[in-house]
């Protein structure tokens, strides 16, 4: 995520949906408040609106703009989003990645991912062409989603790269699984519960840190020495260490993580 500051824009959904009242300072909260979404960020959740990661990664490249190349992480989503005539260039040869989002331009995208124009976003004509903060936009991106394709659900993030380095950058082990993310730094979410909007295990946008660590229950031994333990959890396996370690291979445990990052093992 973008760590800048931005004034906050007081914008509301003419159906009802209200600015949310948190930020992302706090342990729990919804993310991006205060923080301007980029172009980049904003197609690559309306690519994957339209097509699964697998289609996005194998779809010939189209785009020949000349501030974007095949080595950057966002280059085979403005392909997918303009091959899917949701987005232009800013120009013929330019696109602007990481530029912001502007408000005119997040309407013209909000009414493409969604087919009609029912879904306004309210703000006032001066300020058109300010940024739209990340929270606001990825709220008028979940109201205008095709629900058949993609979810909102609450996870709990499990190990990224730090606790599992065959993970490498962009996995994490999640409730849900070997869960696929290339569009942050996944290590902020470790041990956290977040509230994110999926494609399959693909996550299109993380929403918000929620309340509490993320807890591990019942979850099987599968190795075990005198000062560390390796748990079975869903799609892979973590290490932890334990001082005088006495659970054995085979037993059921529980793991509960503070805000500090210690954790606690029990017997399930």
């Amino acid at each position: 995520m973008l760590k800048r500051t931005l004034f906050i824009l007081l914008l509301a959904f003419i159906t009802g949906c209200s600015s949310p009242s948190k930020n992302t300072d706090s342990r729990a909260g919804v993310i991006g408040e205060n923080e301007p979404v980029t172009r980049a960020e904003a197609c690559a959740m309306a690519a994957l609106s339209k097509y699964s990661s697998e289609d996005i990664n194998a779809m010939d490249r189209k785009i020949t703009f000349e501030d974007t190349s095949i080595d950057k992480w966002y280059d085979k989503y403005i392909n997918a989003a303009f091959t899917a005539g949701l987005i232009a260039g800013t120009d013929e040869n330019h696109f602007e990645p990481e530029e912001y989002l502007t408000l005119r331009q997040a309407q013209f995208l909000i009414n493409k991912i969604k087919g009609n124009d029912k879904l306004k976003l309210q703000y006032d004509e001066r300020d058109k062409d300010k940024p739209i903060p990340y929270s606001v936009w990825t709220a008028a991106f979940e109201r205008s989603m095709d629900t058949s394709k993609l979810r909102t659900e609450n996870i709990s993030v499990y190990a990224t790269k730090d606790e599992n380095r065959a993970l490498g950058d962009d996995y994490m082990l999640t409730s849900i699984g070997l869960t696929y993310s290339d569009r942050a730094d996944n290590t902020e979410y470790k041990n956290r519960n977040i509230s994110a909007i999926l494609r399959d295990n693909t996550i299109v946008a993380v929403k918000a840190y929620n309340e509490g660590m993320a807890v591990y229950n019942g979850v099987e031994v599968t190795d075990s020495s005198d000062s560390s333990i390796t748990v079975q959890l869903s799609g892979g396996t973590r290490r932890f260490s334990i001082e005088n370690n006495s659970f054995n291979k085979g037993d059921k445990v529980n793991i509960i993580f503070d805000t500090d990052g210690t954790y606690e093992v029990q017997y399930a």
